[in-house]
């Protein structure tokens, strides 16, 4: 893949990738460490064509002033014993100087995955 939208800046990188039935969704990030950095998705069907599902991050960075605002970014996608699904990502307000690791639970339909806001 290439970047081809704005918010993915000059490279999109650290993909991760989960199975939901006999699809494929790669969790990526657009755009260099605090540029800011974001995460987008991808689907395909035999993992080697993917389509992007939106123009727009699936996950943005913060507003100014929050923990995450230089960058949410280097996801990673994960399926727990649950059968929850959980979009980890790290992030930080201050240009990389300290880094914070969070997550955030990943809801499906049959478009694909969303975040309840």
């Amino acid at each position: 893949m290439v970047p081809e939208y704005d918010w993915e800046g000059k490279c999109v990188e650290g993909a991760s990738v989960i199975q939901r039935g006999d699809e494929l969704f790669m969790f990526y990030a657009g755009s260099y460490n605090n540029a800011p950095q974001q995460v987008g998705v991808a689907k395909s069907s035999d993992g080697i064509e993917w389509k992007k599902l939106s123009t727009q991050p699936f996950l943005a960075n913060g507003k100014p002033g929050e923990w995450n605002s230089s960058e949410s970014g280097h996801p990673h996608i994960f399926n727990d014993s649950n059968g929850k699904t959980h979009l980890f990502y790290q992030g930080n307000n201050n240009k990389g100087k300290n880094w914070f690791i969070s997550n955030i639970e990943v809801f499906w339909n049959e478009e694909g995955p969303f975040l309840k806001k």
